[in-house]
């Protein structure tokens, strides 16, 4: 069962990029600690087996230590998806939440598509995801679906 971590994280991508890269798994993880990372040969091990999932801030050192942007080390998906947009920003969810005055548990809902967004916060998320005010809402419409009872949408 993989832990915490981000999500939509690749171990397929993470072994290929660093086998192509010519690292061993100790290598790499000494890298990613040159960047701030806390990680270890045995680390890298787990994430590449899908056993574990690295915090954003390993990812981030992962893919800047492969020199890769963070997107890469992400499964394929859709390029509006929410949490792959809160991802590429750089937000763990916590502090975009919080930068939103919202609680990471609502935040939760939103980008799971079972809880939506108030209008009110519309132009800043769209500012802190990096992305226009229309494409946050295409990624909003894709995420809640049919999901939402229509009064909720």
């Amino acid at each position: 069962m993989a832990s915490r971590g981000v999500p939509a994280f690749s171990a397929a991508a993470l072994r290929r990029l660093r086998t192509k890269a010519s690292l061993s798994q100790d290598e790499l993880a000494a890298m990613a600690r040159a960047r701030g990372a806390r990680v270890a040969g045995t680390h890298i091990c787990l994430y590449e087996q899908a056993r574990r999932k690295p915090q954003l801030p390993t990812a981030q050192a992962l893919a800047d230590s492969l020199r890769v942007p963070l997107e890469s080390l992400l499964s394929t998906g859709r390029s509006d998806d929410m949490q792959r947009l809160r991802l590429l920003a750089g937000w763990s969810q916590r502090a975009l939440a919080r930068r939103l005055g919202i609680a990471q548990a609502r935040w939760s809902r939103i980008e799971r598509g079972l809880a939506a967004l108030d209008e009110s916060k519309f132009r800043l998320a769209a500012e802190l995801l990096k992305v226009t005010v229309e494409q946050l809402l295409r990624s909003l419409d894709a995420a809640t679906g049919s999901r939402l009872p229509r009064g909720r949408r």
